[in-house]
């Protein structure tokens, strides 16, 4: 689990911003455009492409919670830049693990 150092927030910002250049590698009139970010326990943390960005802050991508034995999204949060992803992506980690 990412400890909460500087250098876990550098590679949490890391993973997200390859999860982003590969979503950005899909074509975008292909509706159902996601990637894996990283999985965990029985979920998997999905990024998925927004609505175009514009001049109002439109989100740049989702994160999302996916529990695969459920086939159920548990959680999930628009993010507008990468830094802003992290603290989602730590606390969709948190949530995935067994208690």
């Amino acid at each position: 689990m990412i400890d909460g150092s500087t250098s876990g927030t550098a590679l949490t910002q890391l993973k997200i911003a390859q999860a982003y250049v590969r979503l950005s590698s899909i074509p975008d009139d292909d509706p159902a455009a996601s990637v894996s970010v990283t999985m965990v326990a029985s979920c998997e943390i999905r990024m998925m492409r927004g609505p175009k960005v514009d001049l109002g802050g439109v989100p740049l991508f989702w994160l999302e919670l996916f529990d695969l034995s459920a086939n159920l999204s548990l959680d999930s949060c628009c993010c507008h830049r990468i830094e802003d992803a992290a603290p989602v992506f730590e606390s969709f980690v948190a949530q995935a693990l067994p208690r």
